[in-house]
Protein backbone atom coordinates (compact mmCIF):
# COMPACT_ATOMS: atom_id res chain seq x y z
CA UNK A 1 0.00 0.00 0.00
CA UNK A 2 1.19 3.39 -0.97
CA UNK A 3 2.14 5.77 1.46
CA UNK A 4 -0.32 8.19 -0.09
CA UNK A 5 -3.12 5.71 1.24
CA UNK A 6 -3.75 6.20 4.99
CA UNK A 7 -3.55 3.33 7.41
CA UNK A 8 -7.02 2.73 8.56
CA UNK A 9 -8.18 4.22 12.10
CA UNK A 10 -9.26 0.85 13.08
CA UNK A 11 -5.43 0.25 12.95
CA UNK A 12 -4.90 2.92 15.04
CA UNK A 13 -7.05 2.07 17.39
CA UNK A 14 -6.15 -1.52 17.40
CA UNK A 15 -2.62 -0.22 19.20
CA UNK A 16 -4.41 2.14 21.88
CA UNK A 17 -7.10 -0.70 22.99
CA UNK A 18 -4.10 -3.47 23.49
CA UNK A 19 -2.79 -0.42 25.59
CA UNK A 20 -5.94 -0.04 27.51
CA UNK A 21 -6.36 -3.75 27.70
CA UNK A 22 -3.10 -4.06 29.87
CA UNK A 23 -4.23 -5.35 33.21
CA UNK A 24 -1.78 -2.67 34.90
CA UNK A 25 -0.83 0.72 32.92
CA UNK A 26 2.96 0.26 32.59
CA UNK A 27 6.11 0.42 29.98
CA UNK A 28 4.50 -1.90 27.50
CA UNK A 29 0.93 0.41 27.41
CA UNK A 30 3.54 3.31 26.76
CA UNK A 31 4.97 1.47 23.83
CA UNK A 32 1.80 0.31 22.49
CA UNK A 33 0.31 3.84 22.59
CA UNK A 34 3.59 5.37 20.91
CA UNK A 35 2.91 2.38 18.21
CA UNK A 36 -0.40 4.19 17.61
CA UNK A 37 0.92 7.77 17.41
CA UNK A 38 2.95 7.08 15.03
CA UNK A 39 0.64 6.02 12.58
CA UNK A 40 -1.38 8.75 13.24
CA UNK A 41 1.98 10.56 12.06
CA UNK A 42 2.32 8.76 8.86
CA UNK A 43 -1.36 9.18 8.14
CA UNK A 44 -0.37 13.48 8.46
CA UNK A 45 2.20 12.23 5.67
CA UNK A 46 -0.36 10.67 3.81
CA UNK A 47 -3.47 13.28 3.74
CA UNK A 48 -1.08 16.32 3.71
CA UNK A 49 -2.76 19.31 1.56
CA UNK A 50 0.59 20.95 0.54
CA UNK A 51 4.20 20.00 0.27
CA UNK A 52 4.89 22.32 3.33
CA UNK A 53 2.52 20.49 5.25
CA UNK A 54 4.02 17.20 4.09
CA UNK A 55 7.42 18.73 5.45
CA UNK A 56 6.09 19.35 8.59
CA UNK A 57 4.60 16.25 8.70
CA UNK A 58 7.89 14.62 7.68
CA UNK A 59 9.71 16.62 10.77
CA UNK A 60 7.22 15.31 13.31
CA UNK A 61 7.77 11.54 12.10
CA UNK A 62 11.29 11.98 12.49
CA UNK A 63 11.04 13.47 16.04
CA UNK A 64 8.72 11.01 17.11
CA UNK A 65 10.11 8.00 15.32
CA UNK A 66 13.69 8.74 16.52
CA UNK A 67 12.69 9.79 20.80
CA UNK A 68 10.73 6.58 20.55
CA UNK A 69 13.24 4.27 19.15
CA UNK A 70 15.98 5.54 21.83
CA UNK A 71 13.39 4.85 24.26
CA UNK A 72 12.83 1.55 23.21
CA UNK A 73 16.78 1.50 23.42
CA UNK A 74 17.71 2.63 27.21
CA UNK A 75 14.71 1.29 28.81
CA UNK A 76 12.74 -1.86 26.73
CA UNK A 77 15.53 -3.76 24.53
CA UNK A 78 18.02 -4.18 27.78
CA UNK A 79 14.56 -5.73 29.61
CA UNK A 80 14.37 -8.97 27.01
CA UNK A 81 18.26 -9.58 27.23
CA UNK A 82 17.47 -11.32 30.47
CA UNK A 83 14.84 -13.42 29.29
CA UNK A 84 15.99 -16.96 27.00
CA UNK A 85 17.37 -16.25 23.48
CA UNK A 86 16.49 -12.46 24.43
CA UNK A 87 19.60 -11.41 23.06
CA UNK A 88 19.01 -12.50 19.80
CA UNK A 89 15.51 -10.70 20.15
CA UNK A 90 17.07 -7.61 20.85
CA UNK A 91 19.75 -7.29 18.46
CA UNK A 92 17.27 -7.85 15.35
CA UNK A 93 15.44 -5.08 16.66
CA UNK A 94 18.24 -2.69 17.00
CA UNK A 95 19.04 -3.21 13.72
CA UNK A 96 15.71 -3.20 12.22
CA UNK A 97 16.31 0.42 14.33
CA UNK A 98 19.48 1.36 12.81
CA UNK A 99 17.79 0.37 8.93
CA UNK A 100 14.87 2.85 10.06
CA UNK A 101 17.42 6.14 11.03
CA UNK A 102 19.27 5.30 8.16
CA UNK A 103 16.36 5.86 5.70
CA UNK A 104 14.98 9.08 8.09
CA UNK A 105 18.04 10.18 7.45
CA UNK A 106 17.60 9.81 3.09
CA UNK A 107 14.11 10.92 3.50
CA UNK A 108 15.03 14.30 5.67
CA UNK A 109 17.06 15.05 2.74
CA UNK A 110 15.11 15.03 -0.15
CA UNK A 111 12.37 17.32 -1.19
CA UNK A 112 8.97 16.25 -0.38
CA UNK A 113 8.16 16.44 -4.31
CA UNK A 114 11.23 14.03 -4.88
CA UNK A 115 10.62 11.03 -7.23
CA UNK A 116 11.96 8.80 -4.70
CA UNK A 117 10.17 10.46 -1.79
CA UNK A 118 7.12 8.42 -1.70
CA UNK A 119 8.66 5.12 -2.86
CA UNK A 120 10.96 5.26 0.52
CA UNK A 121 8.43 6.31 2.85
CA UNK A 122 5.97 3.66 1.74
CA UNK A 123 9.41 1.25 2.40
CA UNK A 124 9.42 3.32 5.87
CA UNK A 125 6.28 2.59 7.03
CA UNK A 126 6.48 -0.49 6.07
CA UNK A 127 8.77 -1.72 7.77
CA UNK A 128 8.06 0.42 10.89
CA UNK A 129 5.05 -1.35 10.98
CA UNK A 130 6.73 -4.76 10.65
CA UNK A 131 9.36 -3.62 13.41
CA UNK A 132 6.52 -2.55 16.13
CA UNK A 133 4.37 -6.30 15.31
CA UNK A 134 7.48 -8.15 15.89
CA UNK A 135 7.92 -5.97 19.39
CA UNK A 136 4.50 -6.96 20.23
CA UNK A 137 4.93 -10.78 19.27
CA UNK A 138 8.30 -11.89 20.10
CA UNK A 139 9.43 -9.22 22.79
CA UNK A 140 6.49 -8.64 24.76
CA UNK A 141 5.80 -12.20 25.71
CA UNK A 142 9.67 -12.76 26.53
CA UNK A 143 9.54 -9.27 28.49
CA UNK A 144 6.32 -10.62 30.74
CA UNK A 145 7.84 -13.58 31.49
CA UNK A 146 11.25 -12.49 32.48
CA UNK A 147 10.19 -9.42 34.15
CA UNK A 148 7.93 -8.44 37.12
CA UNK A 149 4.54 -6.25 36.79
CA UNK A 150 5.74 -4.52 39.42
CA UNK A 151 9.16 -3.41 37.60
CA UNK A 152 7.13 -3.37 34.09
CA UNK A 153 4.87 -0.38 35.86
CA UNK A 154 7.76 1.19 37.63
CA UNK A 155 9.42 1.39 34.16
CA UNK A 156 6.56 3.80 32.64
CA UNK A 157 7.80 7.14 33.95
CA UNK A 158 11.10 6.13 33.27
CA UNK A 159 10.40 5.66 29.45
CA UNK A 160 8.95 9.04 29.24
CA UNK A 161 11.99 10.22 30.56
CA UNK A 162 14.26 8.82 27.82
CA UNK A 163 12.15 10.02 25.40
CA UNK A 164 12.28 13.82 26.95
CA UNK A 165 15.62 14.13 25.92
CA UNK A 166 16.04 11.75 22.72
CA UNK A 167 17.51 13.07 19.41
CA UNK A 168 14.94 14.90 17.02
CA UNK A 169 17.32 13.70 13.93
CA UNK A 170 18.89 10.67 13.29
CA UNK A 171 22.78 10.34 12.55
CA UNK A 172 22.96 6.97 10.86
CA UNK A 173 26.69 7.30 10.29
CA UNK A 174 27.40 7.83 13.49
CA UNK A 175 29.04 4.83 16.05
CA UNK A 176 26.26 2.98 18.09
CA UNK A 177 26.91 2.38 22.15
CA UNK A 178 26.27 -0.30 23.66
CA UNK A 179 22.61 0.84 24.29
CA UNK A 180 21.99 0.98 20.34
CA UNK A 181 21.88 4.67 20.41
CA UNK A 182 23.64 6.29 18.03
CA UNK A 183 26.20 8.52 19.20
CA UNK A 184 27.88 11.39 17.34
CA UNK A 185 29.16 14.51 17.83
CA UNK A 186 26.41 16.60 19.87
CA UNK A 187 24.50 12.74 20.01
CA UNK A 188 27.17 11.79 22.57
CA UNK A 189 25.87 14.55 24.89
CA UNK A 190 22.13 13.50 24.00
CA UNK A 191 23.04 9.57 25.03
CA UNK A 192 24.72 10.85 28.41
CA UNK A 193 21.99 12.83 29.42
CA UNK A 194 19.07 10.42 28.47
CA UNK A 195 21.34 7.88 30.67
CA UNK A 196 21.20 10.89 33.44
CA UNK A 197 17.09 11.19 33.53
CA UNK A 198 17.00 7.39 33.64
CA UNK A 199 19.16 7.24 35.91
CA UNK A 200 17.76 10.27 38.29
CA UNK A 201 14.19 8.63 37.10
CA UNK A 202 15.12 5.55 38.88
CA UNK A 203 16.49 7.24 41.87
CA UNK A 204 13.33 8.98 42.78
CA UNK A 205 11.43 5.89 43.03
CA UNK A 206 13.26 4.84 45.78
Amino acid sequence: MSINEPLSIEAIKEDETKAHQRERDDVLSRVLEDHAEIKRRFNAISTAGSPADKREALHALIHKLVVHETAEQEVLHPLVRSADQGDDIAERRLKEERAAEELLARLEKLDVDDANFNQLMTELRDDVIEHAEAEEDNEFPKIEQAVSADTLASLSPIFRAAEAIAPTRPHPSGPTSATGNVALGPMVAIADRARDAIRQARNQQH
